[in-house]
């Protein structure tokens, strides 16, 4: 279709700066028609609906995927359990809420044909109950093709389905096995496992392999093969390069300290043209750039498209992935679309009003989360928005490495499932990472690839709480602890925001650790092991973090010694860390500048220990499994725990100390006296026990886990 002559200058995906074609790579969703996509599988009592009024609620629904604004499409129940009255609502773009257990299918009437979809609705279940997993995986046994799931779940033991995508052949037999040379196209299997709950679905495709005249098994849900052990550095763009000139090209004349420490992936910020470019002062949150008004034009106060590409090409010649921060839940109120939509005397009112949510039309009260002005939702129940938003990520899937979703909660798990089957089919090596708050586990399994893990986050900051110290963050501030002096900013980039704007906006949400006991250093492995509990997909990778830009600086609330020790942790425990830029040069406003030429050199040689030791030592890499271990210490500021990688024969027991100077632990296993990160000894030779300042890792004797 074509958007409107007198705003596609601002938002068509046809042309780039240069006036040349914008993609060379084909994005196609599924085999390019509308089916809407996999078997879904939802709980009675849930359903598959948009949660409006319900911020905190993951949205879903019914959609074709390759959609077309201009064509028309009609839902309708074919099949259904017995005693059910559930419909699907009359919308191209639907709603369906599932009344009894049992499978349902539906059928989507469109332009190129009626397809049908399964829905398995299960039983309703208590919500705090433990979640299964499963991880299907298949062998091949002489002519036949056998499922081979492993299901677990704490407590119970799991039943398995299984279900044939409805795009494929049903080739699956009743004894559970496929015929070999029933597979002459590629077929995808889906399992659930099902205990008090059901499992987030895993899948297998089977592919035909010419060459053997046999079948391959693929694993469509898992991340590209560099993602698990990359450490991601997120830069809040415009604040990040030199101040005196803040450009894509300046940023790119910063790389060789990213590269020095050993990033392996660099986050950005919003870089498109936005509502909060520069000036915008810091009680509306800095420049953020988090209200678009163009996605597909770079901020010209950054560059061109042409010096946002050299920065990548910059990033990739020192082997650093890019990942651009995709914001489609929302746009500005100054995007030309939201103008058309409130403006009666525009051409394209009637048009454009009906891809904003609404609170009241009339007084042009649009929908927002929590209130938040300016920034109005989009209406993913419109095909045509959603055709235009595919296209804006075509766009720069084929300019970046991956995508960080911004605010993904808002947008249907839909949308998500097929931009992870549009892209990735596209291209296997790209990166999807969500922000969803409170974390939501139907994120993984074909949707994204890695999550943030606000558990952790929301434990560690708990922990600063019980154990940081204020005099420590004064210390820091007059320079007794050889910090260097902050970097002197002006009125419109101090971070001190308004009242109304001073709360973090990770602070709208749900204490994620709420429900642990944070009274001891020991609640960082209850929040791993609170994972398992709440089920995420085998795959699932988790970006571990102490602050980001919606967060205060750890340094400031907390003090040095609490930050240093939950940088450890994110270092040291299963997940991939991230820094937040200047977190490890000591800056300490959320959104401000970086402090270059006033680093704080001894908490950035820290930080590069903790960066060569995550990369290089295999036993604290995200594979490695992570063990209690018995302990003891005279303070609670402690834990101590082992982290084991049994392809190696190697493991290593780490100690963290989150209270200010040392504090001695003792482990009941034999560990080596040197401090893998510091290459000293920190074994107190008369009482035999291990000196903690911030954190210790030793080589043990041991490869039992």
């Amino acid at each position: 279709m074509t958007w409107n002559s007198d705003l596609e200058r601002r938002d068509r995906r046809i042309v780039t700066d240069g006036g040349t074609p914008d993609h060379e790579t084909e994005f196609v969703s599924g085999d390019g028609s509308h089916h809407p996509g996999p078997p879904r599988f939802v709980t009675v009592g849930d359903g598959i609906v948009n949660p409006n009024g319900r911020e905190m609620e993951t949205r879903d629904d019914l959609a074709p995927w390759n959609p077309n604004g201009d064509e028309a499409y009609e839902w309708y129940l074919v099949d259904s359990p017995e005693g059910s009255t559930a419909e699907p609502t009359d919308e191209p773009i639907a709603e369906f809420e599932p009344d009894v257990p049992g499978v349902y299918t539906l059928a989507l009437e469109a332009p190129d044909g009626t397809h049908r979809l399964t829905v398995r609705a299960f039983p309703e279940a208590d919500d705090d109950a433990p979640r299964p997993r499963i991880e299907l995986d298949a062998v091949l046994e002489d002519d036949r093709i056998v499922l081979s799931p492993t299901a677990t779940c704490v407590g119970d033991e799991p039943s398995v389905e299984y279900y044939v995508d409805d795009r494929d052949a049903d080739v699956l037999e009743s004894d559970g096995t496929i015929p070999i040379d029933a597979v002459d196209e590629p077929v995808r299997i889906y399992a659930v496992a099902v205990a008090e709950r059901r499992s987030v679905p895993d899948a297998i495709e089977l592919v035909p392999d010419e060459e053997t005249g046999s079948v391959r098994v693929e694993h469509p849900f898992e991340p590209p093969a560099w993602v698990p052990n990359s450490i991601v550095y997120e830069i809040f763009t415009r604040r990040f390069p030199d101040q005196d000139e803040p450009t894509f090209e300046t940023i790119a004349d910063r790389l060789d300290h990213l590269e020095r420490l050993g990033v392996g992936v660099l986050w950005l910020t919003p870089f498109l043209e936005a509502e909060s470019g520069f000036g915008t002062p810091m009680a509306g949150g800095g420049p953020h750039g988090y209200n678009t008004r163009d996605y597909f034009t770079v901020d010209p106060d950054l560059g061109t498209m042409a010096d946002f590409e050299a920065l990548v090409d910059a990033c990739h010649d020192r082997g650093i992935r890019v990942v651009f921060d995709l914001v489609i839940n929302h746009t500005a109120d100054t995007h030309p679309f939201y103008e058309a939509a409130v403006d009666d005397s525009h051409p394209e009112h009637e048009r454009y009003r009906d891809w904003y949510r609404w609170e009241e039309f009339e007084a042009r009260d649009p929908d927002t989360y929590f209130g938040w002005d300016g920034i109005p939702n989009l209406d993913y129940g419109n095909p045509e928005v959603r055709e235009y938003l595919l296209s804006v990520v075509d766009f720069w899937a084929e300019r970046v490495d991956g995508i960080r979703a911004d605010v993904a909660w808002g947008v249907p798990l839909t949308f998500w499932t097929e931009v992870h089957d549009r892209v990735t089919s596209a291209d296997g090596e790209f990166f999807l990472l969500d922000e969803t708050l409170p974390s939501d586990v139907e994120m993984g399994g074909g949707r994204f690839h890695m999550h943030h893990d606000d558990v952790l986050h929301d434990t560690l900051e708990r922990l600063g709480e019980r154990f940081g110290s204020a005099e420590s963050t004064a210390a820091a501030a007059t320079g007794e602890t050889d910090v260097a002096e902050a970097v002197p900013v002006d009125d419109e980039t101090t971070d001190t925001p308004a009242d109304d704007e001073e709360d973090a906006v990770a602070d709208e949400f749900v204490d994620r650790a709420a429900h642990l006991d944070t009274s001891t250093a020991d609640a960082v492995l209850d929040a791993l092991e609170d994972r398992d509990r709440r089920g995420p997909h085998p795959d699932s990778e988790w970006l571990l973090y102490v602050e980001n830009h919606d967060t205060d600086r750890y340094l400031s609330e907390y003090g040095r010694e609490a930050q240093r020790a939950a940088a450890a942790a994110t270092f040291t425990l299963p997940g991939s860390p991230m820094c937040y830029y200047g977190q490890e040069t000591g800056v300490r406003g959320r959104r401000e500048p970086m402090n270059w030429g006033a680093f704080d050199e001894p908490l950035l040689a820290y930080y590069e220990r903790l960066f060569e030791i995550r990369r290089e030592e295999p036993a604290l890499q995200t594979d490695a499994s992570l063990g209690r271990i018995d302990y003891e210490s005279e303070t609670d500021a402690m834990v101590a725990f082992a982290r084991l990688a049994p392809e190696e024969d190697r493991r290593v027991v780490v100690a963290i100390h989150f209270g200010d100077g040392s504090a001695t632990v003792a482990v009941e296993e034999s560990v080596g006296e040197t401090d893998l990160l510091t290459g000293e000894s920190v074994v107190d030779s008369a009482a035999g026990d291990i000196v903690v300042d911030s954190v210790v890792v030793l080589e043990s004797e041991s490869v039992d886990d």
